[in-house]
């Protein structure tokens, strides 16, 4: 009995017995994948050329600082301002330190807020919020004025309507008040108007706080609270009882203030 070998043919996986339409599949997907390689290529480039472009054109002259403007500085002054603020014309614009700037500038004296920005191409704006003045400190040509947190500004022209509190002569502008005196400046700014314009110096006392009018008239107000009060009746006071007899008023406690006279002239 003869056997026979049997064997599975294997299809034949040449290209030359590949389906046409297989081949052709093949091809086109060879060459989208390359189409998509150059894109990537392309883009990858144009990129680094725009970021290497972008850089150099923030460092070129075109994109330097040609000016900074100062808004906001009436005491301080302009030149002063530009000083400490440190932007020079020439630097580009994108490596001035904004908030460096404005670090510097709220270090002087009058500036109690900076805001520095920039506007393209090329100025630096600075605008700067001054504080306000609301008494003197000190007495002579060494009078600082002081605002109503105790900071020293700056000299006073001496034709100031303002309240004098007593002050270290050592002081200088951008230093503070010690914190007793800080307490008077603080109350003087509370007072309403139509007081603070009467009172000659607001003064540390034994026991709190105290005024001095323009007409000598000594006021205890005893501690901070209840200040509106206290004003009040200090101008209650002022208004109904003959005001050149009055030696002190005290308010410390308002709903029963209580003032001493001067003795009669000749008495």
């Amino acid at each position: 009995m003869s056997s026979a070998l049997l064997t599975r043919s294997n299809p034949v996986s040449g290209s030359e017995d590949m389906d046409p339409r297989l081949r052709a599949r093949r091809v086109e997907i060879a060459r989208d994948r390359g189409r998509r390689r150059v894109r990537r290529t392309v883009a990858l480039a144009a990129v680094t050329v725009l970021v290497l472009g972008a850089v150099a054109a923030t460092r070129s002259p075109l994109l330097d600082v040609d000016a900074v403007s100062v808004n906001g500085s009436r005491h301080s002054g302009e030149a002063a301002t530009l000083d400490a603020a440190g932007i020079a014309p020439g630097r580009p614009m994108t490596s001035v330190d904004l908030a460096a700037a404005e670090a510097r500038l709220e270090q002087m004296p009058w500036v109690a807020a900076a805001e520095v920005s920039r506007q393209w191409p090329g100025t630096v704006r600075i605008r700067v919020t001054e504080r306000s003045a609301v008494a003197v400190a000190g007495q002579g040509i060494g009078a600082l004025l002081v605002d109503r947190h105790g900071r020293l500004l700056g000299p006073a022209a001496g034709d100031e309507e303002l309240p004098t509190v007593v002050d270290d002569p050592r002081a200088r502008p951008g230093g503070e008040l010690p914190p007793a005196r800080r307490a008077v400046v603080a109350m003087l700014a509370d007072l309403p108007a139509s007081l603070r314009s009467e009172v000659a110096q607001g003064m540390v006392t034994p026991d709190g706080l105290g005024l001095v009018l323009q007409d000598g008239i000594r006021v205890r107000l005893g501690d901070r609270t209840r200040l509106r009060a206290k004003s009040d009746a200090v101008e209650l006071l002022l208004a109904e009882a003959d005001r050149a007899s009055i030696a002190s008023i005290d308010v410390a406690v308002p709903a029963a203030p209580a003032l001493t006279r001067d003795p009669p002239k000749g008495a």
